[in-house]
C-alpha cells in the first residue's frame, strides 16, 4: 500500500474531485439520450480503476508507468474487465481512448468468444482532434458501434 499524495487524498464515494474528461462524456450522454434509457442499456466502467501519481501530484497514465509496474497494472486491469464482462455478458464494448481500445481488443479479439469492441475518441481536451471535433466524432463512432439502436431497444 502506497502513501496517498496530499494533492489527491483517497476519499472514496465522498470525493468532490472533478474529472473534466468524465464530465465531458456524461454531458454528451445526458444531452443525447434520456439518462434512464442509457443506464438501462449501457454500463460504464473504467479499464484502470486505480490512479497513479508522481511526486508532484501529476497523474501517470498506465502506458507511461515503468515497464515492470505497467505489466502488473495491465494484468490487473485485464482481469477486472474480464470479470465485468463475464458478469454482464455485453455484446458490445466501446473502449474510450486508443490505449484502452488496444488493450480491450487484445482481450476480445473475436466476437465468437466475446463482445464486439469499438473505439471511441478520448474526451481529453489536450488531444487536438478531441478538442475540436469530439462531439461529432464520437456521435459517429457510437452510431457505428450500434449504441443508439441498443439504447432504443433497451438491450
Amino acid at each position: 500500500m502506497s502513501d496517498e499524495h496530499p494533492k489527491h487524498p483517497v476519499q472514496g464515494w465522498d470525493t468532490i474531485r472533478s474529472d473534466p474528461e468524465g464530465d465531458r462524456f456524461w454531458q454528451f450522454v445526458s444531452d443525447k439520450y434520456a439518462m434512464k434509457d442509457f443506464m438501462r442499456a449501457c454500463y460504464v466502467t473504467t479499464y484502470c480503476p486505480v490512479m497513479y501519481i508522481d511526486e508532484h501530484g501529476k497523474e501517470i497514465p498506465p502506458p507511461c508507468l515503468p515497464h515492470a509496474l505497467r505489466d502488473q497494472v495491465i494484468t490487473s486491469c485485464d482481469l477486472h474487465l474480464m470479470e465485468v464482462v463475464d458478469l454482464l455478458k455485453p455484446r458490445v464494448i466501446v473502449a474510450i481512448g486508443s490505449f484502452t481500445f488496444e488493450q480491450v481488443s487484445k482481450l476480445f479479439c473475436s466476437t465468437e468468444v466475446g463482445p464486439a469492441v469499438y473505439p471511441m475518441l478520448h474526451p481529453s481536451p489536450s488531444n487536438a482532434l478531441s478538442a475540436k471535433k469530439w462531439l461529432s466524432v464520437i456521435g459517429d463512432q457510437l452510431l457505428y458501434a450500434g449504441v443508439p439502436q441498443i439504447i432504443a431497444r433497451g438491450d
